[in-house]
């Protein structure tokens, strides 16, 4: 039975409907707005007692054919996820995930299609509405519903789910997630903004959001099934319990160990002879014995030490809660490289290159509506042996391509436009060593590389990340997390921005609300953390270099009129290709005359460009002009006067001659010979005498 609920969230209208499209799911919704469908369908599988984490899986995916448009790929249709469908689907995950209970253990699939598109809504992130009513709807545990916003602020006024043309012209662009507690996520980037104007942000989306949490939990209270019970796990042998108790003061002594290695290693120590002994005891009783639910109960243990110590005011490598680890700094340890850069906080490290490229090196990407060039693009790279582990290096996952996007947003705020540089610019940050926020390294070195390239770049940027403990009426505000606090804390908190302000925030909470004195805090805390960094980036590398690498290409860029366009390229290209060859450069030329030139040799470019000029010169009577010998046959010596355009020299028109006997013993192909523009005859062609 089909049922619809309607809401307008700013200017935007939402439909929403149930019961007709894929019936044989646990729930699904069908979104409509304007031109956009989009279907969500979740899914739940089997109940598994021996498993020991939550399988879920989140997937958005657009079918091209819902823009009138067919992939340009193998076979023609869909493949692999692009890079901008992972981003959305971790988007949606990231909202999602922490509102399902922790004993909730069943395989989960959300599936989000985007049947029919509009470019001017963020279809990625109206989704996360529609996921979020399939899931009250269905029968699968979940604590929400969750309202996602497209958040953006224009002329000082915040809008919601703004038009495209209203994100252009935006100084603040977030997604924020909202649940009926408050804020679970943030992810966007501005244009160096206060951090006060970032909590005015923050409060619109929630103020925003309150009506539609209301209205999806009326709909499914009225509509939706009866929640599957989860079945909880039997009270645990009471001689059990007590070995896992007698633990704590070793794993307490094992927490105070500073080094990571140390620290982990003398903890799995302790856990491998816990269960040795449980396992013993549980043998001789015939108890039942389930080495993930004791590993669950372990960690129970470490976690609760771990937050209790630091709530206490210790960390584990002894800093105090605003301190940020030792840094290290280092411009240009890559000679080759048009720019590069060395950073590490602690055992986290980032190597950072900056490649610098011609138009043709911009990254092209596809989606439903067609294609899009980007001229500056981040790679992110986190190996296994980063981490200590014996793997393979695969694929970049959805984490890679989700700290690279993040780390690309918050430079892109500084990056020049094309039209003061015009090069295409490629950075990757490969992960060394990793023990937390290698992300926010990325930030750090990335900017450095940048510098180190020349790329002028409207200021340095840096970026730490935060945590916090909250239990029991305390908290804790950790700045610069290493990986361990990163699992045990309650909020991942990402800033990065300018000595003028933010320039991109990540924010995940995994508990219900986060109080505005507290968040105004932990910003105030990271401002402090990024300009310490930024203090001591600055001793190593001030600003961008004057000049760019000598292997880096030189670029010209020049306007001709679109008369001349044709005779730059030349028939089926001839003319342009021959130039490239010639010169050694790559030469691009736009329906408008936009030329662009690159080359390795500066005198290559300079000579490509003074041809193209050539071509392009508007030939006026009385001009003096240098021309190029191509024909001597008596009484004529063809000329050109510049490229593409020629005339005819007639013996009478060279000072003092009476016959034509002198042309073919004086002049040969390729000589120069200065002539002086007269005009036009009456058939148009041009007249020139020797000057």
């Amino acid at each position: 039975m089909k049922r619809e609920l309607n809401v307008t969230i700013g200017k935007r209208e939402f439909a929403f409907e149930t019961g007709v499209w894929a019936p044989q799911t646990n729930a699904s919704v069908v979104l409509r707005s304007g031109k956009a469908v989009l279907l969500v369908t979740v899914v739940a599988g089997a109940e598994n007692p021996e498993q020991d984490f939550f399988p879920l899986t989140v997937e958005y995916r657009e079918r091209y054919a819902g823009a009138g448009h067919i992939p340009n790929a193998p076979g023609r249709r869909e493949m692999r996820s692009t890079d901008a469908e992972t981003l959305s689907s971790r988007l949606n995950d990231r909202s999602l995930r922490p509102l399902f209970p922790s004993a909730y253990k069943r395989e989960t699939i959300v599936t989000i299609m985007a049947f029919s598109g509009d470019e001017d809504l963020d279809m990625p992130t109206a989704a996360l509405n529609a996921a979020s009513l399939a899931l009250m709807m269905s029968d699968i545990p979940w604590d929400g519903p969750v309202v996602g916003l497209r958040i953006i602020r224009k002329n000082g006024e915040f809008i919601a789910f703004p038009t495209k043309e209203d994100c252009d012209e935006a100084d603040m662009n977030f997604v924020i997630s909202v649940s009926p507690e408050g804020i679970i996520m943030v992810e966007g980037g501005a244009q160096e903004v206060s951090e006060d104007e970032l909590i005015e942000c923050i409060d619109f989306a929630e103020a925003t959001a309150r009506p539609i949490i209301e209205m999806q939990r009326q709909f499914a209270s009225e509509h939706g099934k009866e929640k599957l019970p989860i079945t909880e796990a039997p009270a645990d042998p009471e001689q059990l319990t007590e070995l896992l108790e007698a633990v704590v003061p070793d794993v307490v002594r094992a927490l105070h160990r500073g080094d990571k290695r140390d620290r982990n290693g003398e903890i799995d120590a302790i856990k491998q002879n816990l269960f040795a002994q449980i396992q013993k005891i549980a043998e001789e009783k015939s108890l039942p014995f389930s080495k993930s639910h004791w590993n669950e109960a372990f960690e129970h243990i470490v976690r609760n030490e771990a937050r209790s110590m630091i709530l206490s005011g210790h960390r584990f490598d002894d800093r105090r809660l605003d301190q940020v680890r030792p840094l290290q700094c280092e411009a240009h340890p890559l000679p080759s490289a048009h720019g590069s850069a060395f950073f590490a906080r602690g055992l986290t490290q980032s190597l950072s290159t900056c490649t610098l490229g011609g138009v043709r090196d911009a990254l092209r990407s596809e989606n439903m509506f067609g294609s899009r060039t980007d001229n500056f693009f981040l790679h992110y790279n986190f190996p296994p042996y980063s981490v200590g582990e014996a793997k393979g290096q695969r694929a970049p996952g959805r984490r890679e391509i989700g700290h690279g996007m993040l780390a690309q947003r918050a430079l892109s705020a500084v990056i020049p436009p094309q039209s003061e540089f015009p090069y295409t610019i490629r950075l990757v940050s490969d992960i060394l060593s990793s023990d937390g926020s290698s992300s926010m390294a990325t930030v750090c070195a990335g900017c450095m590389a940048l510098m180190d390239a020349g790329v002028p770049i409207k200021a340095p940027v840096t970026g730490i990340a935060m945590g916090l403990i909250s239990e029991g009426g305390q908290h804790a505000i950790l700045t610069d997390i290493v990986g361990d606090e990163d699992h045990l804390g309650d909020m991942d908190f990402k800033v990065c921005g300018t000595k003028n302000g933010v320039t991109a925030l990540q924010m995940d909470l995994k508990i219900d609300g986060l109080p505005r004195e507290t968040l105004r805090e932990a910003l105030e805390h990271a401002k402090r953390a990024r300009h310490f960094i930024l203090d001591f980036i600055l001793q190593t590398i001030r600003a961008p270099r004057k000049s760019i690498a000598d292997n880096a290409p030189k670029i010209e860029i020049l306007r001709v009129r679109k008369a001349v366009i044709g005779d730059v390229i030349g028939a089926g290209g001839a003319n342009i290709r021959a130039l490239m060859e010639q010169t050694h450069t790559q030469i691009d030329i736009d329906d408008d005359g936009i030329v662009r030139i690159s080359g390795i040799d500066p005198v290559d470019v300079y000579t490509a460009k003074n041809a193209i000029m050539a071509k392009n010169k508007r030939l006026a009577v009385g001009d003096i002009v240098q021309a190029y010998v191509l024909v001597v046959k008596a009484p004529f010596v063809r000329v050109e006067l510049v490229p593409g355009t020629e005339a005819a020299l007639h013996f009478r028109d060279f000072r003092n001659q009476t016959d034509d006997a002198f042309i073919e013993d004086k002049y040969r192909p390729g000589d120069i010979i200065a002539v002086r523009i007269l005009g036009a005859d009456d058939r148009g062609n041009i007249r020139i005498e020797q000057a």
